[in-house]
């Protein structure tokens, strides 16, 4: 088995390397659940908001029936009470971030994304925040994971 988890064989005789693909994951539904939200009281679930420049991991496995060797996660992020433009960029604990934001913002506005976020190896995942200053509360709904 290679790194990237699928299984090589060599091929006797052709001097040939073969790679079989590990099979996809499944996706499974799950009833929408609020999983994590910055407004509440300050918690590993909660608060406080997220500011500038900072980074939070957040381990959601075996919350809101999410298992603990789920792979990823189907999610609604939705921002509110932003006191600058930015955007939180999310991804797998244990990773660097990627180029990418999962979601932007403007000063005072409430938004939503739908998203799909990998998890770590503990089922966490890490938000960056990026504005010039300030803070931001967001909140998670997961509605179905992959394993």
């Amino acid at each position: 088995m290679g790194p990237d988890a699928a299984i090589y064989y060599a091929a006797i005789g052709s001097g040939k390397i073969y790679r079989i693909n590990p099979p996809p994951a499944k996706y499974f539904t799950l009833t929408p659940c609020r999983v994590l939200d910055t407004r509440n009281s300050n918690g590993s679930l909660g608060g406080p908001a997220l500011v500038d420049g900072a980074t939070r991991t957040f381990a959601i496995a075996n919350q809101c029936g999410i298992p603990a060797d789920a792979l990823s996660v189907s999610v609604n992020v939705t921002i509110t009470g932003p006191t600058a433009q930015g955007n939180l960029t999310f991804y797998p604990a244990g990773t660097p971030p990627p180029l990418v934001s999962t979601i932007n913002y403007r000063v005072g506005q409430t938004r939503a994304n739908n998203a799909v976020i990998p998890l770590g190896a503990g089922g966490d995942f890490v938000v960056l925040c990026i504005q010039a200053s300030g803070s931001v509360h967001f909140i998670l709904d997961v509605n179905g994971y992959f394993q």
